[in-house]
């Protein structure tokens, strides 16, 4: 028989998630078919397995602490499958259930699994267990799918066969907002349990939490404590590299990945320190996928699980995978992603951002500072519904709202002399910041007219004269001739809301720790920054 010849084209990563596909093929959805729901919609594979459980009513537990989801689950289940059963579905669960109510003992405002959280978590269960229950045959089921990947996409490169020392990383592609954290928090409690059952806990040395930069290590403390996870910065020379207790596993150390280096230093950890049999969690695992500097942490990072295993966090594996140009990086993040929730899925599923388009007749240089104070009064608009209706809010766990401002540039490196002049996008935003925090007699005025002028001769207007804010701020206008607000007023309470400092002041810019792309801001003598 000839051979059959193999076309040369690409997958695009989406596409390629074979360890993903594998998963879901376990519960009888063949990632190779085309499914649909009742009304004829397409649903892709994972939408078929999710199914039966992403009505909002099957959330939360019922009275024996299950997750209502797996009730909907295993009634879906084919029985005739033999991958998962509804008795090893059970076993999961209990764990799942078990690990959420560690990790809700402290909180004043218990978690409550979104369906696709319970599945990744899930997902989680189902792998650990085979990986630490009996690997070989792990390997062997994984490779039996690439081959049936390989000989589907005829058209396409084929994807490398596994090997062993593939199967001790997972990449989780979750959008932000979707819960990463807390997911990272039970698959440490899950990853815990499966190698004490395997009796492989003293093979890791320590848990090491990698992050972008100082800023979300504190963060992640304080989420760690929340859950009643110990956790602490990582310090050099605490423990010995030989010095393999328990203790080490039930703790996180946390530490910025620009803290690894090929040696020592002031700010510094040699990473071969740290030995290489960790179990490794890195936040914002897309960081460091190119450019010199960032490939030395990959090589640094794989250094500390090179005996271990590693977890990985992003939102954009994909877009950073693409834009390495890296083919061995990108298949190897397609053969470990075990879950994928990108902002595409998030979106569809109602959890992303709206948005609308105000178009004005004059140019943004003549409206600038008026057109951005309007955006600054939405804001603080809804700053003010969220803190005067907490109590009717609540319910539907809606966080504090969140002003976030979208630049093409930071700065401006390339084009003539006069172009290098002009502020880039970013740098107007903090120039209107600072100007508003320190003109009052400026702003004042301009706050009064948007709000009680909307309409008339704000110039805010559209190629019909119509003003581009108009029913936009009723609760504003509602509290104003409530309680008689002014312009003066309201001013003052945003340098105090927004701000952090009812006096105002100069703008401080402060550069954090561990991450050159950030930067802190405040006004005055405050201590909080404003973003």
């Amino acid at each position: 028989m000839a051979k059959r010849s193999k076309g040369t084209k690409r997958h695009h990563f989406k596409d390629k998630l074979i360890l993903n596909q594998w998963l879901i093929s376990l519960f009888g959805i063949d990632p190779f078919l085309e499914y649909k729901d009742d009304s004829g919609k397409k649903l892709r594979p994972f939408h078929k397995l999710a199914e039966p459980i992403r009505d909002p009513l099957a959330e939360g537990m019922d009275a024996s602490n299950t997750h209502k989801f797996f009730y909907g689950l295993a009634n879906a289940l084919d029985l005739s499958l033999p991958a998962i059963t509804r008795e090893q579905l059970r076993v999961y669960e209990d764990n799942i259930g078990h690990h959420t109510l560690a990790i809700n003992e402290k909180r004043s405002r218990p978690v409550v699994w979104k369906y696709f959280q319970w599945l990744t978590l899930l997902f989680t269960e189902i792998y650990l267990d085979r990986y630490f229950g009996d690997p070989l045959a792990l390997l062997d089921n994984l490779n039996t799918f690439v081959k049936r990947f390989n000989d589907h996409w005829d058209v396409f490169e084929d994807i490398e066969p596994f090997i062993l020392d593939d199967l001790n990383k997972l990449c989780f592609q979750n959008a932000t907002g979707s819960g990463k954290t807390l997911i990272m928090h039970v698959n440490l409690l899950q990853f815990r349990h499966y190698a004490k059952r395997a009796g492989r806990e003293g093979e890791l040395s320590r848990v090491i939490l990698l992050t972008p930069n100082e800023r979300l290590s504190d963060q992640h403390l304080k989420e760690f404590r929340q859950s009643g996870i110990d956790a602490m910065r990582y310090v050099p020379g605490r423990d010995t590299l030989f010095m393999r207790s328990d203790t080490h596993l039930k703790r996180v150390d946390v530490m910025e990945i620009t803290k690894l280096a090929d040696s020592a230093g002031p700010n510094t950890e040699a990473t071969r320190n740290l030995g290489g049999e960790n179990l490794l969690l890195v936040d914002e695992g897309h960081r460091g996928m190119s450019g010199t500097e960032e490939g030395a942490w990959v090589t640094r990072r794989n250094m500390l699980c090179e005996r271990g295993f590693t977890i990985e966090y992003s939102a954009t594996f994909a877009q950073s995978v693409t834009a390495s140009k890296d083919k061995k990086i990108e298949d190897s993040y397609a053969k470990c992603t075990l879950f994928d929730y990108s902002y595409r899925w998030f979106y569809e599923d109602g959890f992303g951002k709206d948005y609308h388009i105000l178009n004005l007749t004059k140019g943004f240089e003549q409206t600038q500072a008026t057109y951005l104070t309007a955006c600054l009064l939405k804001f603080y608009q809804q700053l003010l519904v969220f803190d005067k209706k907490k109590t009717e809010l609540s319910p539907f766990n809606i966080e504090k709202p969140l002003w976030v401002f979208v630049g093409s540039s930071v700065v401006k490196a390339t084009g003539t002399k006069v172009e290098k002049e002009v502020s880039s996008d970013v740098a107007k935003i903090i120039e209107f910041l600072s100007d508003f925090v320190s003109q009052p007699n400026r702003f004042c005025p301009i706050i009064e007219n948007i709000v009680l002028h909307t309409g008339k001769d704000t110039g805010l207007l559209d190629e019909q004269g119509n003003d581009i804010f108009t029913g936009t701020f009723g609760y504003l206008n509602e509290e104003i001739s409530t309680h008689d607000e002014t312009g003066k007023t309201i001013y003052q309470d945003i340098l105090l809301r927004l701000f952090n400092n009812p006096g105002g002041g100069n703008l401080r810019l402060d550069r954090i720790k561990g991450d050159s792309g950030e930067v802190a801001m405040y006004v005055g003598t405050a201590e909080e920054p404003l973003g």
